[in-house]
């Protein structure tokens, strides 16, 4: 086979070998040679030597040349010792030897030529081309397989991606960015139905009148703003997800915290913050919610749905609704009885303040008042069992507060020795102008601050979900307004707020109250909430005392205050 030199060092010119030889002058006239092909020529006169060269650049040499005869280190024991470092080293051998045994060794050892001396100059350029071609093929290899590991490598990566694109596509709305529908049903789907779920489906009203006042990107960007208050509107344990069109749920276990109070909030948030604010006027827009709960979750939707149409027939926005397992027409009818009835009341000032005093346990006599509202309706004095929903429902709360405020600063305005109280709630201390409205009626009156009590239930203090409450809270407390805490014991009962809260007053709930006479489990709980009280400062109520015999047991126990029909009902009257 002639060797065209050009094909060969078109192989060889980037190539490096390491060359042992202990003949002098055969080793400098070859690698004189070998430079002339080959990018490096490392030349040795051992094998020992050779090993050293090698085992510091293992993957430097692409051809290893090596004579059989060498001191310290022959040339089969070198190959051996290479060939365990690196099997697939290209190697050629040159040697005098021309027997059977060297050729049968040089196989077993995989050695790509063998070269007799004296070194013939076509034998030298066959066995250089053939092994250059193998080491040419075996890089091609190696760079393929690399290659090929890149691009799967890379494909992987857009896999991935593609991946998550897709996931996010079926799981994330594209305008709000909250996880879907999809999400929503599988996390009802895998919710563990041995605990309720409370679900609170949400619409945004009249919001075909957005998208076709303002435009679609309009109403996308709503939907988008919404979707960011709800979410700040809720702790991290509630979950909220984007489901059809207009509409958004909120899930969490019913133990966690009670709709009623997410439903206010969210409301009186909504109230008091615009969509957009123009130059112009800002936007306002409401929502309306059906709510359920349920431990079957194949009913939390459905019946979130019925809540949610009851509320959109009262025609009135901004409303919640909680689905009941009544029939629907008699429930509504009721309801829009009271709805109305409520409405007309405050419009004709019919909504009357009733007064129940409070006693001091150790001089039994009358040291305060709580303000209680009625609706007069021919003669007749509604209590608030009656027209309470109806107020929240309508989202009249706070003009009942602020009539009852109005009226009782009125009352109490002559009597400046009694102190008295009014209840709260959290619409109340989320509206920004409630307190300067307490102000212009405390001044107008000339009501001492310290002579107001106002009365919040517990979950007021419990819940971490938005700071305005209690900041406001606070707020009334700087100014002199002194608190009391109602129905204490009810809810989920949280000692350490009281002191944060900075309460005067405990009322304890009615339901450790009657007979305890004859229940000593509740006295046990009464005498306890008394004395953590007092540990505080803070004084304490006890409500709905109805006998002389429960009368003398919270006096006797160590009670500040008692309040009830054993003292006396409410009157629309100061006694």
């Amino acid at each position: 086979m002639q060797i065209e030199l050009e094909d060969l060092i078109a192989i060889t010119a980037k190539m490096n070998v390491l060359y042992a030889e202990d003949d002098i002058a055969l080793r400098e006239n070859t690698s004189a040679l070998l430079s002339d092909l080959f990018h490096t020529i490392e030349q040795t006169s051992d094998g020992l030597e050779a090993f050293a060269l090698y085992t510091a650049q293992p993957d430097h040499y692409d051809i290893v040349i090596t004579d059989l005869n060498m001191p310290h280190m022959n040339g089969i024991e070198l190959i051996k010792k290479i060939q365990e470092l690196n099997p697939l080293q290209a190697i050629i051998i040159i040697s005098a030897h021309n027997e059977t045994e060297y050729f049968l060794e040089s196989i077993r050892n995989n050695v790509n030529g063998y070269i007799l001396k004296p070194i013939e100059f076509d034998q030298l350029m066959e066995s250089l081309y053939k092994t250059a071609i193998t080491v040419k093929e075996r890089k091609e290899n190696i760079a393929y397989k690399e290659n090929l590991q890149l691009l799967v490598k890379q494909k992987t990566v857009e896999l991935e991606e593609n991946y998550q694109k897709m996931h996010e596509f079926l799981t994330i709305d594209k305008i709000t960015q909250l996880q879907n529908a999809t999400m929503l049903f599988s996390y009802l789907d895998h919710h563990d139905t041995s605990k309720a779920l409370t679900l609170m489906l949400y619409n945004i009203d009249d919001f075909n009148h957005i998208n076709k006042t303002y435009g679609i990107e309009f109403g996308d960007n709503t939907l988008k703003k919404v979707g960011e208050f709800l979410k700040f509107n809720i702790s991290e344990e509630i979950n909220l997800f984007k489901y059809n069109s207009d509409e958004f749920v909120i899930v969490f276990e019913a133990s966690i915290t009670d709709p009623v109070f997410v439903a206010t909030q969210i409301q009186a948030f909504f109230r008091e913050t615009p969509i957009v604010e123009t130059l112009d006027a800002p936007l306002y827009i409401t929502l309306s919610c059906g709510i359920s709960t349920s431990q079957n979750t194949n009913l939390l939707l459905s019946r979130a749905r019925i809540a949610l149409k009851e509320a959109h027939l009262k025609t009135i926005p901004n409303q919640y609704n909680i689905y009941e397992n009544i029939p629907s027409s008699k429930k509504s009818d009721e309801e829009s009885t009271w709805l109305l009835k409520f409405r007309e009341a405050l419009e004709q000032d019919r909504v009357i303040p009733f007064f129940q005093p409070i006693i001091n346990n150790h001089t039994q006599k009358i040291v305060k008042y709580e303000c209680l509202a009625r609706i007069e309706e021919e003669g007749i004095f509604i209590g608030p069992a009656h027209f309470l929903e109806a107020a929240r429902r309508t989202g009249l709360m706070s003009n009942l507060t602020r009539c009852m405020i109005n009226k009782c600063f009125k009352m109490f305005s002559g009597h400046n020795d009694l102190e008295f109280s009014i209840n709260i709630t959290t619409e109340d201390l989320m509206n920004n102008s409630f307190i300067d409205f307490l102000e212009i009626k405390q001044i107008h009156y000339g009501i001492q601050a310290d002579h107001v009590i106002f009365e919040v239930l517990e979950d007021i203090i419990i819940s971490d979900h938005n700071p305005t409450v209690l900041a406001s809270l606070q707020t009334l407390k700087k100014r002199g307004y002194k608190m009391a805490l109602d129905d204490f014991g009810s809810d989920r009962s949280n000692y350490k707020r009281l002191k944060t809260l900075g309460a005067d007053f405990i009322k304890i709930d009615g339901q450790f109250i009657k007979d305890i006479d004859k229940n000593s489990r509740n006295q046990s709980i009464v005498a306890s909430i008394t004395d953590m009280a007092h540990s505080l400062d803070i004084k304490v109520i006890a409500e709905f005392v109805s006998t002389f015999e429960e009368f003398t047991i919270v006096n006797a126990l160590g009670v500040d205050f008692s309040q009830g029909y054993f003292f006396n009902k409410p009157l629309g009257h100061l006694i």
